[in-house]
């Protein structure tokens, strides 16, 4: 079995673990509504993330199939950077530290905000394939994130609840559409960059 595929095995183990986690310690802070839970965990863009580097984890330690076939494009491996560094960053300034864990808790936060965003990277940065992305491509990436966005606003306007305090206009009034703007940007930014790294990667590769 090839360093790419076990590596991207132990990612996924990692992936798995720490998904588990999370779904465990939301479920313990309000053991008496195990389905308004459920709803919650998979609301996070967080949870949602991860899940896309499981997926994609699984498909590189495949090494075949259509699971393999898209997570092995690089289009697919560049977007997924952009939105677990985007994971990462946005815990560490905004979020980190406003929240207390249990030990379940901190070992699935360790995880899905850390241990899996830094493997991915190495993984996407260490293992092919490269090149072959359009200029396009930072735009497309965006539709995602819009939409979650797009959709969390509008299910938080019904129920009341958002999993993101920078997106409760009730907290942050008008100061949504500066944190939407502002992480929009970061998604755009770090898009070029990783189509701009995914390229110079594909040359060191083909030469």
């Amino acid at each position: 079995m090839s360093s790419s595929r076990l590596a991207h095995g132990a990612l996924a183990i990692f992936a798995l673990v720490g998904l588990v986690l999370e779904y465990l310690w939301a479920l313990s802070q309000h053991p008496d509504r195990p389905l308004a839970q459920t709803a919650h965990y998979v609301s996070f863009f967080t949870i949602q993330s991860n899940t896309l580097i499981l997926l994609a984890a699984i498909g590189m330690a495949t090494g075949a199939g259509r699971l393999h076939r898209w997570a092995s494009a690089p289009g697919t491996r560049a977007a997924l950077t952009v939105y677990i560094v985007v994971v990462a960053a946005v815990f560490q300034a905004l979020l980190a530290g406003h929240q207390k864990f249990d030990a379940v808790g901190w070992w699935g936060n360790l995880l899905a905000h850390q241990a899996v965003p830094g493997l991915w990277i190495v993984c996407w940065l260490w293992f092919g394939p490269h090149g072959g992305i359009d200029r396009a491509g930072p735009w497309r990436w965006l539709i995602y994130p819009l939409s979650y966005t797009g959709w969390t606003m509008t299910m938080g306007a019904l129920s009341g609840w958002y999993p993101y305090f920078f997106l409760n206009p009730n907290r942050v009034g008008w100061g949504v559409a500066a944190y939407i703007a502002a992480i929009a940007a970061l998604f755009l930014a770090l898009g070029v960059g990783c189509r701009w790294i995914d390229g110079r990667l594909a040359l060191r590769a083909a030469r």
